[in-house]
């Protein structure tokens, strides 16, 4: 074998005579013996990058309660995109966001973050790239989170304190629609966008309970729709089980009910509804403060509108009730359930859904 080339710790690359390839290096003192691994490349610097990712996560993975001035940001973020951000609904955006602490943090240790000047400037950073208020807020929840597990997990001993914005609570996703846009709305979208409209308005549910929407969610025989599905852990956006109105049980009643998901689009299920909403909207020509979650916001203002309870309002949309937990997994059973609220989303369909409207030629 040649000298070696590069080591870091008690590992090192080299070659095995006659072969081009760069090994990974280290002594097992258990069985007492030298182990290699291919690092499958015959570049130097590849593997010099191999060796240093492995031997990083391999540190990660062994380590306890290492201090925070000999762990790298980037040491933290590769485990953590590595075992758990796969696991996130989110984690195309929480991949991105880290990129962001990466770009302006580079190769800085977990010490470094306790600045509270130098965090600022981060802050500072984020709003130059574009960044709103919430979302340089969440860039700053995925960094925090990320030397978090860290912590918990014990791979470090201490953390930094990382000062989050005020959450801007102000100005709503998307404004509310009255009923007269809601037609226009209705009567320039695509099929699957009608769909998605009518089953917003019809729960006042978040967009992606309605994406993710199953029939055997929708209880036909017992007139509810469980938007939060079996199996499926509550979260703080809570997805409650609601009436199914009449105009919504005519609605769904043709439909194919062998699909895998309510949602359809071409054959498959739909992930993401924007695209479809921006385009009615320019066929429409309404401005673009209309998104999908502006459904959302309409069937909470319909509702305070038409006289609806505080109390039964929270329960439609899915919003936490103080001092109503246990009890509440029975509430959808009583037949007087979100009467209110039914009868003022059933009102609204029936004022704002052209059931009559030409269908969008081609789809578009």
């Amino acid at each position: 074998m040649t000298k070696r080339a590069f080591q870091i710790g008690d590992y090192w690359l080299d070659r095995r005579k006659g072969r081009p390839g760069w090994y990974r290096f280290g002594y097992d003192a258990a069985t007492r013996q030298t182990r290699k691994v291919s690092m499958d490349t015959d570049d130097l610097e590849v593997a010099k990058g191999k060796l240093l990712d492995w031997y990083s996560a391999e540190r990660l993975r062994t380590s306890q309660h290492l201090s925070s001035e000999e762990v790298t940001l980037r040491d933290i973020w590769k485990e953590y995109e590595a075992n758990h951000v796969p696991k996130l609904r989110s984690r195309q955006a929480v991949s991105i966001l880290l990129r962001y602490w990466l770009d302006f943090w580079g190769d800085a240790t977990v010490a470094d973050v306790r600045s509270i000047p130098r965090q600022e400037e981060f802050v500072a950073w984020l709003f130059a790239k574009g960044l709103a208020n919430n979302s340089c807020n969440r860039a700053l929840e995925v960094g925090r989170g990320a030397i978090n597990r860290s912590w918990k997990r014990g791979i470090i001993r201490d953390k930094p304190f990382i000062q989050m914005l005020k959450i801007e609570t102000d100005r709503p996703m998307g404004r509310p629609l009255d009923v007269e846009e809601i037609r226009k709305l209705y009567t320039h979208s695509a099929d699957h966008i009608r769909l998605f409209l009518v089953l917003m308005l019809a729960t006042g549910a978040r967009n992606e309970a309605i994406t993710s929407l199953t029939w055997p969610q929708i209880d036909f025989e017992a007139g509810l729709v469980h938007l939060n599905p079996t199996g499926r852990k509550q979260t703080s956006k809570r997805r409650p089980t609601v009436r199914l109105t009449p105009f919504l049980r005519e609605y769904l009643e043709p439909l194919d009910k062998t699909t895998p998901a309510v949602m359809m689009f071409r054959g498959q299920k739909v992930q993401l509804i924007n695209k479809g909403i921006r385009a009615a909207l320019r066929r429409a020509e309404m401005d673009r403060e209309v998104t999908a979650y502006s459904c959302r916001h309409t069937v909470a203002r319909w509702l305070r509108k038409e006289g609806v309870s505080p109390w039964e309002t929270a329960m439609q949309l899915g919003h936490k009730v103080a001092a109503f937990s246990m009890t509440e997994r029975y509430a959808a059973w009583s037949p007087d359930y979100l009467d209110k609220s039914t009868a003022a989303i059933e009102k609204l369909l029936r004022a704002a859904i052209p059931l009559d409207a030409p269908g969008v030629p081609n789809g578009r």
